[in-house]
């Protein structure tokens, strides 16, 4: 069954978990690999404590004539003693009353390791050579075996292992909390080449050229991916280059024929001689011919902008009333066909001053055409189009405002509105510059253009300088 999508994990929490478990895993390896060691020492070191307990207590075993025992003196100790010959059942001698009994009970060999018996004690075992109890058996040659049991309480051994099993858990526990600690310091230096690339790619996408990627001397996969796509990006830059140039000097060389056949078609259009309904087909012919030379006056735009020229710029004041004026004059006509009201909205009794801005008037006139063209195309038909002045105030430069009634709203696709070739009704005529070319020339001047949805109103702000 393939994982959900909200339990995949980026980059950064693959690094965060592969460090915790790899650390995890190391700890808790060691972890066990000392706990292992320290087990076995503690073991044979109990184990030869009590080894040597039970050699002293048989050298002072005596079978002459009577078997003769030192009983254990030390708490919880407990013992037993068997004498046995080659091929004769073992005799005991003597056993502790709670010494560890019970049906398939197997005792530890003399001199090896010592085992735990019953759930109380740990046993070890020693021998030596004897003879059978008797009158003179000490001096006697040796014909058996004598060997002696001894037991102490399991507990002090279980709680040393137990308290270096906790040692170890906290110890592997703060391992993981460390973990958890330097994994994201770990992570972020890991990750920092890639958020520097990030963030140079998100710069390049608002800057107007393309500046390569920082390349990480790393020596790793890291350095080849940027070296990658910087190699990308110098394709990219050329073919963009490329592109820009093509437009500008396929611009260039329409200009001239447009305007020829405008000025003949003007010309003619004139002449009282031809019938009304010649002349009105010319005037349709000349329309469409300013129409096309206006496109082809932005297609220059986009070759100039796209090549990252910047477009010379004259600074006078201007006055910003007589030049909303003009505008609608030139705009009205065109309105009144697409069937949408254009309002011309100033400032009353506002001072001379704070209508004046220093810009290039031609650059400034480029923008707005292309704002009101976007709004005459997009607007809702039928509704207005708002062309609003606002006076400077001691904060805020001279605002102009374009208002049209959207007619679907457009939510996440209003920040793409500026994008070169979007458009946000691929259906409706135009090329999806005009925006685009209305940002960079307001970038240019050193205007403030923003785009805001209020309500089901699109509007478009250019503001001044201070």
């Amino acid at each position: 069954m393939p994982f959900s999508p909200r339990w995949r994990l980026g980059l950064r929490g693959q690094l965060l978990l592969v460090f915790g478990l790899v650390l995890g895993l190391a700890t808790l390896v060691a972890g066990s690999y000392q706990y292992r060691s320290l087990r076995r020492q503690l073991t044979h070191a109990d184990d030869a404590l009590l080894r040597t307990r039970a050699q002293e207590l048989l050298s002072r075993v005596s079978l002459d004539p009577l078997p003769t025992l030192p009983l254990p003196d030390q708490r919880g100790e407990v013992m037993r003693v068997a004498f046995a010959e080659a091929g004769q059942p073992a005799h005991e001698l003597f056993r502790s009353a709670q010494f560890p009994a019970g049906p398939g009970l197997a005792l530890p060999p003399p001199d090896g390791p010592g085992a735990v018996l019953g759930p109380q004690h740990r046993v070890v075992a020693v021998s030596r050579p004897a003879a059978p109890p008797g009158p003179g058996a000490d001096n006697a040659a040796a014909t058996g075996r004598l060997t002696l049991w001894l037991g102490h309480p399991a507990a002090p051994l279980a709680t040393a292992l137990g308290r270096v099993q906790r040692t170890l858990l906290l110890g592997l526990a703060g391992s993981l909390v460390l973990a958890a600690l330097l994994a994201p310091l770990v992570a972020g230096a890991v990750l920092r080449p890639l958020r520097r690339m990030a963030a140079q790619a998100r710069r390049i996408q608002q800057a107007q050229d393309i500046a390569p990627l920082p390349v990480p001397a790393t020596g790793d996969e890291v350095q080849e991916l940027a070296e990658t796509l910087n190699q990308l990006l110098a394709r990219l830059a050329e073919q963009a280059t490329a592109q820009a140039n093509f437009l500008a000097a396929a611009a260039h060389e329409l200009r001239t024929p447009l305007a020829t056949l405008q000025t003949g078609l003007d010309v003619s259009g004139r002449d009282p001689s031809l019938p009304a309904t010649t002349r009105a087909a010319l005037a349709g012919h000349d329309a469409e011919l300013a129409r096309l030379a206006r496109l082809v006056d932005d297609f220059l735009l986009v070759g100039r902008l796209g090549a990252g020229a910047a477009l010379p710029a004259r600074r006078p004041a201007v006055a910003l009333d007589e030049l909303v004026l003009a505008l609608a004059d030139r705009e009205l006509p065109r309105f009144r066909a697409a069937g949408h009201r254009l309002i011309i909205i100033l400032p009353d009794e506002a001072a001379p001053a704070s209508l004046v801005v220093r810009t290039d008037p031609d650059q400034l006139t480029t923008i707005l055409l292309n704002l009101l063209d976007n709004a005459r195309k997009y607007g809702a038909p039928g509704t207005p189009v708002t062309l609003r002045l606002l006076a400077s105030t001691a904060r805020h430069g001279p605002l102009l405002e374009v208002e049209n009634t959207l007619t679907t709203p457009l939510g996440s696709r209003l920040a793409q509105l500026t994008t070169a070739w979007y458009q946000a009704d691929p259906l409706a005529p135009g090329t999806g510059l005009g925006l685009w070319i209305a940002g960079r020339l307001a970038q240019g001047l050193g205007l403030g253009l923003q785009l805001a949805e209020v309500g089901q109103l699109l509007v478009a702000r250019v503001q001044g300088p201070a």
